[in-house]
């Protein structure tokens, strides 16, 4: 019973400190708040990860989302920061890790096939 009661605890020290952060930084709160969702969704949802890569992949998460903001309202119609920020950061590390798994796993020759098939048919 006391590690939900201390989780807790924790969860909304983290979140005074990131408020705080904001404020006396005069970082856009929203976005802030946005990618703090974001990465508490992300580290919630993240599974068969230990927890320091989690907290390592939350700030990370926490970072690109805020930096994100500003692409995301030019090149796409959402224009909240708080909306922007939240999906960033609950996608960024996913897609990455994703994304350098398959990179990994892929050979040379199968994307070179791919490729020239690719332009084969393109032309």
């Amino acid at each position: 019973m006391a590690e939900p009661a201390s989780s807790i605890a924790t969860a909304g020290a983290v979140a005074a400190t990131v408020s705080l952060t904001a404020l006396l930084t005069q970082l856009d709160p929203g976005a802030v708040a946005g990618a703090f969702a974001g990465a508490v969704t992300f580290a919630l949802t993240a599974k068969d990860t230990a927890r320091v890569p989690r907290l390592i992949y939350s700030l990370v998460s926490l970072v690109v989302g805020y930096a994100a903001v500003p692409d995301v309202a030019a090149l796409s119609p959402i224009k909240s920061p708080f909306l922007a920020a939240f999906l960033v950061s609950a996608l960024v590390v996913q897609a990455t890790i994703t994304a350098l798994d398959r990179i990994k796993t892929a050979s040379v020759k199968g994307v070179w096939d791919a490729l020239v098939a690719a332009f084969r048919k393109g032309g």
